[in-house]
């Protein structure tokens, strides 16, 4: 097979360069799964090397929360010292438990942490995100949720705790964020919170034996920057093939032009279709999550 028929057109057959064809799929297929075997074999033996630096600013997501909140006619929440420390210590047990999740695999609930802080609260809720780069695209990718957008829009509250936490997360260093909201001056018949779009009755179990997770902040280990940013490198990798399929759809038309054996076809338009979904696609992804 010679070389040149990867890139240009075959000379006569003039069936497409191969790197046009499914031939050409299977190659681009393989490329990104040795990028996710890779990216899984480094974070497993070297932890922390891969990961998002983000540039997130706790003041900042209680001043857009509350934003949103006056947009549809509700009052501001107010920061809360004791739910700070219920979402620091949720960031933290996320991380020293290795889960991503409103549940700990231990059996740790969103209240026991809130309890656990010495907030009493009557009415409670809690929405997170991982691995966004600044503080605006959180808020936007919790409002684009109906669960988080009702949680966050949620009239009841009175009051906010939000925690930015960085460490290892799946051999990944990740940034975690946990939103917390309380009331305290409702009057119900039980103490209630919100995941995930479900409103949960604290068990009596929980209210009777509240943990006590003492005054001082759970100390962090020392943050270590990531080397390699894997997304940005399967973004950019994702670019190039498309960039790289770009150019050789236009070889291929100029040189079938030349050839006087062009003709425009809805494999064509097909070709062009995918290409503006994929690049589209590609453009407007992030790495960030909600939960």
């Amino acid at each position: 097979m010679a070389l040149h028929n990867w890139f240009l057109p075959h000379p006569d057959t003039h069936k497409k360069a191969h790197l046009l064809s499914w031939e050409g799929l299977v190659i681009y297929i393989l490329i990104f799964i040795l990028l996710q075997v890779s990216f899984s074999i480094v974070g497993f033996s070297k932890p922390g090397v891969l990961g998002i630096s983000a540039n997130i600013d706790q003041k900042k997501l209680i001043e857009l929360t509350n934003i949103e909140r006056e947009k549809m006619g509700l009052s501001r929440v107010v920061e809360n010292e004791a739910l700070d420390k219920a979402a620091v210590l949720k960031a933290q047990n996320m991380l020293s438990e290795n889960y991503w999740a409103h549940f700990a695999p231990s059996g740790k609930s969103p209240w026991d942490f809130i309890l656990g802080s010495g907030y009493k609260f009557t009415y409670a809720g809690e929405n997170l995100a991982k691995n966004f780069y600044n503080s605006d695209d959180i808020v936007k990718a919790w409002m684009n949720s109906p669960t988080h957008r009702d949680n966050l829009l949620n009239g009841k509250y009175k009051d906010i705790g939000i925690a930015v936490v960085e460490g290892t997360l799946n051999g990944q260093q990740t940034t975690l964020i946990v939103q917390m909201f309380g009331t305290t001056d409702m009057l119900a018949a039980k103490p209630a919170m919100e995941v995930q779009g479900k409103q949960i009755a604290v068990p009596e179990q929980a209210l009777d034996n509240q943990p006590r997770l003492g005054t001082a902040v759970i100390a962090q280990k020392p943050v270590v920057k990531p080397l390699l940013d894997p997304y940005a490198v399967s973004k950019t990798a994702g670019i190039s093939v498309l960039v790289l399929i770009t150019f050789l759809l236009i070889v291929d038309v100029w040189v079938l032009k030349k050839r006087g054996v062009f003709r425009f076809s809805s494999h064509h338009v097909a070709h062009m279709a995918l290409l503006s979904l994929a690049a589209g696609s590609l453009i407007m992804s992030g790495p960030g999550q909600v939960l």
